[in-house]
């Protein structure tokens, strides 16, 4: 039997390792939940600036976004689970089909549920954000009149830079170990210079520019340079490590 100030020490850590096991790890830092630049306008969520969704999609301050969700895994909502029957991802992804070309039941629901639904709060957006990573995320826009479905767009953070454009280019999140991170990009950061060239006036240019110098450094096998302003004010020059792309090798 344990003395009494024992039990109370085991007690006690008992406690700080169950806490410890609940605690939400964000994602992304700053978490991108609460740096997501996000407003309502005429009780619609839009963009309140613009980002840089996908390496080749820009989505312009202004832009509706309809609803955000996590994607089903396959016969998500039909097994039951330890908290019962997982009904509540509220997931709204381009279902996965089967050798027959149907949707399971769950699968139609979900989809149904996803293009009927349209969020007005803000907070709904920052706290499927704050839970899912980047690229488990779907967001579903507000259609063009006479459009059906509403479109849905897939994140895809280049190099785990989350980026917006207010309206020059700087780093609103940085996805926790990826390549970016690795580089020491920061939020807040403003992008200067991309290989000894301006970053670009916007985002547009940014994304065109990063996109080039990128495939540039993977076909000659070097890395990508960056100037940046730290949000204190001071210049830093970061190192952005590429991968060599398949065909380097026969270049040479």
């Amino acid at each position: 039997m344990l003395p009494k100030t024992s039990s109370f020490f085991f007690l006690l850590l008992t406690l700080l390792a169950q806490s410890h096991a609940t605690e939400w790890d964000p994602k992304m830092e700053p978490a991108l939940g609460l740096a997501f630049p996000l407003e309502v306008k005429k009780d619609r969520v839009v963009l309140s600036q613009d980002l840089l969704l996908t390496p080749d999609k820009v989505l312009p301050a202004g832009t509706v976004l309809r609803t955000i969700f996590r994607p089903v895994t396959l016969t998500e909502g039909e097994k039951k689970t330890r908290r019962g029957v997982d009904e509540d991802s509220f997931s709204r992804v381009a279902p996965k089909v089967t050798t027959k070309g149907l949707m399971t039941e769950t699968e139609r629901k979900v989809m149904d549920r996803a293009y009927g639904t349209v969020w007005t709060n803000p907070i709904d957006f920052r706290r499927t954000l704050e839970l899912t990573t980047p690229d488990n995320l779907r967001f579903v826009l507000e259609p063009a009149p006479g459009v059906t479905p509403p479109p849905v767009e897939i994140p895809s953070f280049p190099d785990g830079l989350c980026v917006v454009g207010n309206p020059s280019p700087h780093i609103l999140s940085v996805l926790k170990e990826s390549p970016g991170a690795k580089a020491g990009f920061r939020g807040g950061d403003s992008l200067l210079e991309i290989a000894g060239q301006p970053a670009g006036d916007n985002l547009t240019e940014f994304a065109t520019r990063f996109k080039a110098a990128r495939e540039n450094a993977a076909k000659k096998r070097a890395d990508v340079r960056f100037k940046v302003r730290r949000s204190t004010g001071e210049c830093e020059s970061l190192v952005l490590h590429v991968p060599p792309s398949w065909n380097s090798a026969f270049e040479e």
